[in-house]
This record gives structure tokens, sequence and C-alpha cells, in this order.
């Protein structure tokens, strides 16, 4: 496959991974953690619009947390406080020990049963805006919904495109496109591990994915 070709199909299944909804009125928004500071921003955009009264911030060190130099619930937290002086910690929840995103849930549901639990009572039965990074947000979704089939979660990831996000991984010196196929192939393969909600792959992203992962 020429490079124009493989830029293309690498975009088709980032497209395919972004999975982008209207935001509504909810209950808590989750951001998940990554070096993408854009996460942090969308939640304080959605919190500042009034589409629910807490943020959750949940993420240790783990495969995205890059040079952030601590964990990524707390580097969003710190990143909030600065950049939003408007929005009061008590509106801030982290939980800062997970280093995948199934720990996200779990410990993220113990720490509100635990210390929030009027919280912990709305979100069980209600609705939560997830915020995740773009290429990831397909599988956190497929993921919150194993873990809390009671709760209806709306996608909200950062607005943004295949090109500024390559960029992005670009200055963090990781290849965008080379973590795509891997992504597809979590989507795949997790259900059987009782990880995810089963979701078949549309067949042209089947075909595109064998494509690439032909090369």
């Amino acid at each position: 496959m020429q490079e124009n070709s493989m830029h293309e199909a690498s975009k088709k299944l980032f497209d395919y991974l972004y999975l982008l909804e209207t935001a509504k009125q909810a209950d808590a928004i989750i951001g998940f953690g990554h070096f993408d500071m854009k996460i942090p921003d969308r939640c304080a955009q959605l919190y500042n619009e009034g589409f629910a009264k807490y943020i959750i911030l949940t993420g240790g060190i783990g495969a995205g947390t890059a040079d952030l130099g601590m964990p990524e619930a707390d580097a969003f937290k710190k990143y909030i406080i600065q950049k939003y002086p408007q929005i009061p910690e008590t509106s801030l929840i982290t939980e800062n020990k997970s280093t995948n995103t199934g720990e996200n849930l779990r410990f993220t549901i113990a720490i509100l049963k635990e210390n929030y639990p009027a919280i912990w009572e709305k979100i069980e039965f209600g609705k939560v805006l997830i915020v995740a990074n773009p290429f990831r947000q397909r599988r956190v979704y497929l993921t919150a919904r194993k873990i809390l089939p009671k709760t209806k979660f709306i996608n909200c990831p950062p607005l943004t495109s295949f090109e500024a996000e390559c960029e992005l991984f670009n200055t963090k010196g990781q290849d965008l496109a080379a973590q795509i196929p891997g992504e597809i192939k979590r989507i795949k393969d997790y259900p059987a591990n009782d990880w995810i909600v089963h979701e078949p792959l549309p067949t042209d992203i089947k075909e595109t994915y064998e494509q690439l992962n032909a090369n």
C-alpha cells in the first residue's frame, strides 16, 4: 500500500474510532486520562455550558501518560484549576491509580460509592458525558457500557481532526497512524475477554483494517 493510501486508510479508521455525539444534560462528566490536554479543556467547556455539575477525572500513570510527570488525573485537575478558576474544586473528583480503561471505571466507581454515594446513585441509573482521546473514544464507550450497563453514556471527545491528532502525537515522539490498527484489534478481540461490549466492525472498516495489517 502506497503512503498516500495508507494515510487515507488510517484516517478512515480514525474517523470510525472518533465517536462524537451531541452533548446533553447529564449527571456527570468523566475525563479519561491521557497526555492530551484537550480532554480537561473539553470537560471544563461542558461544565461551563451547564451540562453537568461534576467533573470526574480518572487516570494514573499508564501507556498514554507520556511526559506528564504525574498521574493523568492529577495533571488534568491541576490544569483545570489553573485555567478555569471559576470551576470550584468541590466540582472536581479524581481517581489517580488506574492504568487502563477498565480500571478507570472500576476504581472511579469505588471512590464514588465510598465518598460520594449521592452522586453514585445518580450516575448508576443516569446519564454521563464521556471525554477521551479521540482515537480511544469508541473503545472507552464500549468499556463503559460493559461495566455500567444501566448508565446512559454520551460521547463528547474534544473537537479535532485526524491531521491535528497526528501532529499532537508527533510532539510526543509517537506515530498515531501506527497505533490505530491496534485500537481496532482491541475492539475486535476484547469482547472475548468480557472487557468490552461486542460491536461488529462495519465491513468497510474491517477490510481497511485488514489492508493496513497486511502491510
